[in-house]
């Protein structure tokens, strides 16, 4: 039997022909199904990726605001500190049981803006630049109760009472709680108390005299109280703050105020009143400035606050 030879094509049959179109459909069907499905894939993953994008916006905007704000309440915190509580005097709750109170006035009835006779609150100064000593007038104890600020100090007059029954020793404590940009290195305190003025300061860091002990103060001197002396009214007062700093030297005596150091870091003084007897009354004037004489005077302090708190209580009792 003879056999055909390899080489010779066969036509397809009808079923052939059928059975492989139908295997060409299949494979364009399935190959358009692998597209649609990677088409739908990528849409998908362009969707994910532009509501991700989304997301990252808003957060990025939000945060955004968040920090903004941040930045406005350290700003807003800043002000406050530096423009407001300058003085706060406080009266503990041992003192007050014993009958001591503080006020405005020497009647002991204008408790002041506190609203308490237990906690006073002076006004505050703003834009203070340096003045010196000699500038400052002589009747700052004389001139008014409560708040009497000059152009650039912080002036104070107020009253401790004694409302108790017994005569009473009690403390008297100044802190500087609160500095910013060593405003303070530069500071002075001078505290009528009965009309006899102490003055006080933060001794220079670091830097000493030829003999090696701490820089000295400056020199300062009691000033001279004008004849026939009227104090101002509180209009006049605070017209006076307004206008330009008044660089005339006041008249003074020859009696050398000595000025004190700061007791530390913190503290201005801490002293102890004996007897005073039920019914008695001190009277307190509280000035302070930035001293240009002193070394520390620096632009670095530009810009800085001082906060004080005065703190009394019963002798021999913890605050």
């Amino acid at each position: 039997m003879s056999r055909k030879p390899k080489n010779i094509e066969e036509p397809f049959s009808p079923e052939q022909l059928e059975r492989l179109e139908t295997k060409g459909d299949k494979d364009v069907q399935l190959q358009r199904q692998k597209e649609g499905i990677f088409q739908r894939n990528r849409a998908k993953r362009d969707a994910k990726d532009l509501a991700s994008q989304v997301r990252w916006k808003r957060r990025a905007g939000v945060a955004l605001v968040v920090l903004v704000l941040v930045l406005l309440l350290i700003w807003i915190m800043t002000w406050l500190l530096t423009t407001i509580g300058d003085l706060v005097i406080t009266v503990d709750s041992g003192a007050a049981k014993k009958g001591i109170s503080v006020s405005e006035d020497a009647d002991g009835l204008d408790f002041g803006e506190e609203g308490g006779p237990f906690k006073l609150s002076a006004n505050m100064v703003n834009e203070v630049t340096n003045i010196t000593y000699d500038w400052l007038p002589a009747t700052l104890d004389l001139e008014s109760q409560g708040s009497h600020n000059g152009r650039n100090y912080l002036a104070y007059t107020f009253y401790l009472h004694n409302n108790g029954k017994e005569t009473l020793k009690y403390q008297s404590q100044l802190q500087a709680v609160k500095a910013a940009k060593d405003a303070d290195e530069a500071c002075r305190v001078l505290v009528y108390k009965n009309g006899e003025p102490e003055v006080f300061a933060k001794e220079n860091r670091g830097l000493t005299s030829a003999d090696g002990e701490p820089e000295a103060f400056e020199k300062i001197f009691k000033k001279e109280i004008p004849e026939n002396f009227t104090p101002p009214t509180k209009e006049e007062i605070e017209a006076a703050a307004e206008q330009p700093q008044n660089k005339e030297p006041v008249a003074h005596t020859d009696e050398e105020i000595v000025i004190q150091p700061f007791v530390d870091s913190k503290t201005v003084f801490n002293t102890e009143v004996d007897g005073l007897e039920p019914g008695a009354t001190d009277k307190y004037t509280i000035v302070m400035w930035i001293e240009g004489e002193d070394p520390e005077c620096l632009d670095v302090i530009r810009g800085g606050y001082v906060k004080l708190m005065w703190f009394f209580n019963i002798a021999d009792e913890e605050l």
